[in-house]
């Protein structure tokens, strides 16, 4: 395996739990913007929300990088690059929200997320299919 791969490999995993990191913060601040307004946070809604939108496409990102760079799957190839334009596509629906958001290490996180999505899918490009 090349260096190319390893880095489409370690940006995969590193994408992988910043999806994970971004769904425990929105937990975190729904659970804290409910005890301020004492009243009972929606965690189940959340975490249907925080699940979907965000955990899903990273963990896609992640297991793609690795069929693409370990298991030289094409296919792998085309996961990554669909979930970082998701992931891409939200990002710029919610720039407003994220720009004005109270939780600025949550917002940190989703542009790092999306920041490593969007790099595995470029290096996933680079990689050359070895026959």
């Amino acid at each position: 395996m090349d260096w190319k791969r390893k880095l489409e490999l370690i940006c995969g995993l590193i994408t992988g739990a910043l999806g994970i990191t971004v769904t425990v913060g929105l937990l975190y601040v729904t659970k804290l913007t409910g005890e301020m307004l004492n009243e009972a946070p929606p965690m189940i809604r959340t975490l249907l929300f925080s699940l979907l939108l965000y955990f899903l496409p990273a963990s896609l990102v992640a297991v793609g990088g690795y069929l693409h760079a370990v298991r030289r799957q094409l296919w792998g190839k085309l996961l990554v690059i669909t979930a970082s334009l998701f992931l891409t596509i939200l990002f710029f629906l919610s720039l407003v929200a994220l720009v004005w958001s109270r939780w600025v290490l949550l917002s940190w996180l989703i542009v790092l997320l999306t920041a490593f999505a969007v790099l595995t899918s470029i290096i996933s490009l680079i990689v050359r299919r070895e026959r």
